[in-house]
């Protein structure tokens, strides 16, 4: 495993940080200076600066290329490419700086945006001495001030496509951008490539920023955010009465996943065991045109993703340890997610625990569902529960029980549950492993 998050870029700050009710939200100013309309706080990778000793330990060629690379990666590619190589070393992975034929990646991530000042410089030289624009002269004027590698920048397969090069992975390749739920997509897909024989390796995960100038507009105007009169560290209340929205954050996270032959082959130390992993979507349209058109299904979704796991896992809601929940801390999403919990689980014999880290750290885009699959992965390991923050009285339709204590065992297996704006949702099983 390897990631990038609010709370640092390692299995105790992580883990500290949500066991001890800590919250990565703090108020935004300085360079974020430039969010103030759409949000005061948020949860930012601030101890990620970039710099090549935040990309873990390197063998001199593949520093020198990630060096070289720099210039063509934004804060995405980075925060992954820093997440893969600290994976790739945590997984005892050496290659020598010899062609991987048999090592593939899979990774998920937001659509990226490229910031205004990116094409300043193009649309200024085709504007006249009062300021207006000349779009005709765009193909003249403005293209010549554009840097040649800027749409390289921005494409969103490139945190896999710098992945392989830097390590020279030669099997399958994807990217998928469904946003929050690609980190457990990204597992069903390198499971089913594993299982087909076509690689011994996947590099899998998700990275993600809501922290960017358009970005962060984006998501203000078409999704719901919190209060931003709230208290940084109160604002993100996953099923709580008082949640008002979500939070903006950034991250990143890899996972090696890897057949179980290979890896007792090589004395791999594992972490974890795959069980399953579903990708669904449900929703309508709406006849109002002057509307969003897409009108998502949370409830369903989000049901049918527990039974499919549930089922191709072979585990009975009793089995399952605990579900890692979206828990976006917007009203309507955390209602249709507890309704659907409660409904498939209804069988339990006891209410399934519930735990959600955006509680700690906001929405970090795509890369949240891979840092929440790390966070799950840990409380398997360490044995307990983290605590979820803010969380005080259940709202209307959000009964569920959301673990508070530091004492609640985590079981043999966790459910990671995600969904996206527009109803696309994902859930993965994840257990020990036992040898």
């Amino acid at each position: 495993m390897g990631f990038v998050t609010p709370f640092g870029g390692t299995e105790s700050s992580l883990w500290e940080g949500l066991y001890s009710k800590n919250s990565a939200v703090s108020p935004l100013a300085g360079k974020y200076d430039f969010l103030q309309d759409i949000a005061t706080y948020g949860a930012a990778c601030t101890s990620f600066t970039g710099s090549i000793d935040d990309y873990g330990e390197l063998d001199k060629e593949i520093k020198r290329n990630i060096r070289k690379g720099a210039k063509i990666m934004c804060r995405e590619t980075e925060m992954a490419v820093a997440s893969a190589q600290k994976a790739i070393h945590d997984a005892g992975l050496h290659f020598e700086n010899e062609p991987q034929k048999r090592v593939g990646l899979m990774l998920g991530c937001d659509y990226m945006l490229s910031p205004p000042e990116a094409t300043y410089s193009a649309f200024r030289a085709c504007m006249d001495e009062n300021g207006c624009l000349h779009p005709e002269e765009l193909g003249t004027k403005g293209l010549p001030m554009v840097t040649p590698l800027w749409l390289l920048v921005w494409l969103s397969n490139m945190p896999a496509c710098h992945i392989s090069i830097y390590n020279q992975f030669l099997g399958p390749n994807n990217s998928i951008t469904t946003s929050e739920a690609s980190a457990n997509s990204t597992l069903k897909y390198a499971h089913e490539t594993i299982a087909r024989d076509w690689a011994d390796i996947m590099i899998t995960g998700a990275t993600g920023t809501r922290l960017q100038s358009i970005r962060a507009w984006q998501v203000g105007i078409s999704e719901i955010l919190a209060d931003k009169n709230l208290p940084p560290e109160e604002a993100s209340r996953p099923f709580d009465k008082g949640h008002t929205g979500q939070v903006l954050g950034e991250g990143a996270g890899v996972l090696v996943l890897e057949s179980l032959e290979h890896a007792l082959e090589r004395g791999a130390n594992i972490h974890a065991e795959y069980l399953s992993a579903c990708d669904t979507m449900a929703g309508g349209h709406s006849s109002d045109l002057s509307r969003n058109n897409l009108v998502p299904n949370y409830r369903l979704a989000f049901k049918n993703a527990l039974i499919k796991a549930l089922d191709e896992a072979g585990k009975t809601p009793d089995e399952i340890g605990f579900i890692h929940a979206h828990g976006l801390g917007v009203p309507e999403v955390d209602r249709a997610e507890a309704e659907a919990i409660r409904e498939v689980f209804a069988s339990r014999s006891t209410p399934i625990p519930v735990v959600a880290a955006k509680s700690a750290f906001g929405n970090l885009g795509a890369g949240g569902s891979a840092v929440e699959l790390v966070a799950g992965i840990l409380a398997l390991q360490r044995g307990v529960l983290f605590p979820t923050r803010n969380f005080v009285e259940p709202d209307d339709g959000c009964d569920l029980n959301v673990v508070v204590d530091m004492d609640t065992p985590a079981g043999d297996c966790f459910i990671n549950l995600s969904t996206n704006f527009q109803g696309q949702t994902s859930a993965a099983i994840i257990g020990k492993y036992r040898d």
